[in-house]
């Protein structure tokens, strides 16, 4: 497949909402669900685009980790500001989206040097922060008080061969875990920082049952 141009904006929330409501897909999240899983966002958007409708991606999670545009969703957001301005892909040239979300390509504002910065930002703590949840997952498989570990980078993981061609640069910080005994999932969120005083952190936690 051709790569996809995409227009970069800045809009306001309540700009993307409208645009939303006018024949577009549900959101498609690539990282979702308890425990978390990597969807087949291609697969996702080749369905929305059978019903006749642009198909469009919520970044909230992955941001510029997925490259939604290029897997062929038509329109991509996430968050730019706690203000509530939003980051906005468009595809270029589809006709869909000149039908769907018009209004979007001349909303706002171009997104510039502030917000391109915001992106690398985001990226680099994208990838530090995945880096550490590789670790911290791969402990956690060999942890005698766990039982089931849900990370997409995990080979073992059943969502590890759509995360490997839907994600870039890792595979995000979310790690989800049951212990021996438990039948409900627990959500550890991990940070850019040092991976193995994030792993010492959490073997305390876990000699108190994640308490």
């Amino acid at each position: 497949m051709a790569k996809r141009g995409s227009v970069l904006r800045v809009v306001s929330k309540d700009e993307l909402e409208g645009a939303l409501a006018k024949g577009l897909s549900a959101p498609i999240e690539p990282l979702a669900g308890k425990p978390i899983a990597c969807v087949d966002v291609r697969e996702l958007v080749a369905a929305a685009h059978e019903q006749g409708v642009a198909a469009v991606c919520d970044l909230s999670v992955v941001g510029a980790a997925c490259a939604a545009v290029r897997l062929g969703a038509d329109v991509a957001f996430a968050s730019a500001t706690d203000e509530g301005e939003m980051l906005v892909w468009v595809a270029r040239g589809e006709q869909r989206v000149a039908d769907a979300v018009r209004g979007l390509l001349s909303a706002g504002r171009e997104a510039g040097d502030t917000e391109l910065a915001l992106l690398e930002q985001r990226a680099r703590t994208w990838r530090a922060s995945s880096d550490a949840a590789q670790v911290v997952a791969s402990y956690l498989v060999c942890h005698p008080r766990v039982e089931r570990v849900a990370y997409p980078g995990l080979r073992s993981d059943p969502s590890y061969e759509i995360a490997s061609r839907t994600l870039e640069n890792g595979f995000g910080p979310l790690v989800d875990v049951r212990l021996v005994g438990e039948d409900s999932w627990r959500r550890i969120t991990c940070t850019p920082d040092d991976p193995m005083a994030q792993v010492a952190r959490l073997e305390q936690r876990l000699r108190e049952r994640l308490s």
